[in-house]
């Protein structure tokens, strides 16, 4: 995306929240890949090769469940600029909580359920879950500093000033940055997508906050 040479001080925080926090969340994923995979090394078998049938055993489930709980508490220590793992299992889950990984007794639940069955396959698509979870709630903080006057400096930056109306209110002008972001751009097409789509979907369901010119351009 190619952004303006002087971008208004709002919408630049807007850009350096976003990277941040996408930032955490890759990272976030990453460390749930890497924590199943130290797991691994409790469930390898003479040969070294990983045997999941030694997870039907509670023993190694407990091994296993320790192996991965270490690698997201030293994580979350490390990501959160703490000194130390709190000593408190109370604590530690609320650490994790905010960290967005899973608490142990999550995820000993799931293990204890799948036994053998807990595979990457699984335990991926359960981080997957929990990743999509943690990017609506964290990504909906990029904007929170915004306030009604900024609405004008987003529409000419996102280059539709002339389509959109002031009167759009700063969620929707929002979502308008948020879409030249990933885009870098928004057209007309784009203009007509959204007001023709419900608002329960994501659009606006109306073309009341399109300026006269605006209107006349989706037609």
């Amino acid at each position: 995306m190619s952004k303006e040479k002087k971008v208004p001080k709002a919408i630049k925080e807007f850009y350096d929240r976003h990277d941040k926090l996408q930032k955490l969340l890759d990272n976030t994923e990453i460390v749930h890949s890497e924590a199943f995979h130290k797991g691994l090394s409790v469930l390898r078998d003479e040969k070294g090769e990983v045997d999941y049938k030694l997870l039907d055993d509670t023993k190694n489930q407990d091994k296993f469940l320790d192996k991965l709980m270490d690698h997201y508490i030293s994580s979350a220590v490390k990501s959160m600029g703490l000194k130390s793992k709190p000593k408190d299992a109370l604590e530690q889950d609320i650490m994790l909580r905010r960290y967005g990984t899973f608490t142990r007794g999550e995820l000993k639940g799931i293990i204890r359920g799948a036994k053998s069955g807990y595979k990457l396959k699984q335990h991926e698509g359960i981080r997957d879950e929990l990743i999509k979870k943690q990017t609506s709630e964290l990504m909906s903080l990029r904007g929170q500093h915004m306030e009604e006057s900024d609405i004008g400096d987003i529409l000419k930056h996102v280059k539709v000033g002339d389509y959109v109306s002031k009167d759009v209110g700063l969620q929707r002008a929002t979502g308008l940055l948020e879409d030249y972001r990933a885009k870098g751009e928004i057209s007309v097409g784009d203009l007509a997508g959204i007001v023709n789509t419900d608002p329960k979907k994501g659009g606006w369901g109306s073309d009341l906050y399109l300026t006269d010119k605006g209107k006349k351009a989706i037609k």
